[in-house]
């Protein structure tokens, strides 16, 4: 079979039509034509090129997955960073992305519904960066709780996931300060982050049950 000479500037632009159209759209709904049209490109090249649809939409998601990966492979310059500082910093990576790349992270969230619909290896690429940016922060929070005087008969691995709850939970509470107040700034925002964090540590770390026996 011979292989296919693709112009990488052409190939550029159909990527850059499908993601806005399966963004938008969804997978069903989206024309190869207004792929082409918006591509300023045949339809024939993309069928040259990608074959189907389903390949162009999984290509699509591969690169979005690849590109959203490079943006935050820097993120973490420091060896040894602390629970907090790893939620705070990752949770405002996760929103300046949301706030950069709306039309990317849009996708990945569709897809991810239909996952099972996908490629094997398209499935595990998009689980490992969906579930919670799997690929920076499991890897550091784990690694963080290794050090740690973790309490006889709790599973570190319990730990991390409910780690990972409360980065989810003021993931959320970002979200929605920005909704509510627009004109934040940044500084407030990193304040906010720092704030929720440390305080939802502080209580995972101590508990919040009072200690009767110290009482007696």
């Amino acid at each position: 079979m011979n292989e296919v000479k693709i112009d990488q500037k052409k190939y550029d632009r159909i990527l850059e039509a499908a993601l806005s159209h399966f963004a938008k759209y969804g997978y069903q709904k989206s024309s190869t034509d207004q792929i082409a049209n918006d591509a300023d490109v045949s339809k024939g090249l993309i069928f040259h090129y990608f074959g189907k649809k389903h390949v162009l939409y999984e290509r699509t998601i591969s690169a979005v997955v690849d590109f959203l990966t490079e943006q935050s492979k820097d993120l973490f310059t420091e060896k040894n960073p602390d629970l907090v500082e790893v939620i705070v910093v990752s949770i405002q990576h996760k929103m300046k992305l949301e706030q950069a790349y709306p039309k990317h992270l849009q996708l990945l969230k569709a897809a991810y519904i239909q996952k099972h619909l996908l490629p094997k290896g398209i499935q595990v690429k998009l689980t490992q960066y969906m579930d919670g940016n799997t690929n920076i922060t499991y890897p550091l929070l784990t690694r963080i709780l290794g050090q740690l005087p973790i309490k006889k008969g709790i599973k570190k691995q319990d730990v991390v996931q409910l780690v990972l709850g409360v980065f989810n939970q003021i993931s959320t509470e970002s979200l929605q300060l920005l909704k509510a107040d627009p004109e934040v700034t940044e500084v407030k925002q990193m304040d906010f982050l720092a704030e929720r964090a440390e305080i939802y540590m502080r209580i995972l770390q101590t508990g919040f049950l009072e200690n009767k026996t110290e009482e007696k």
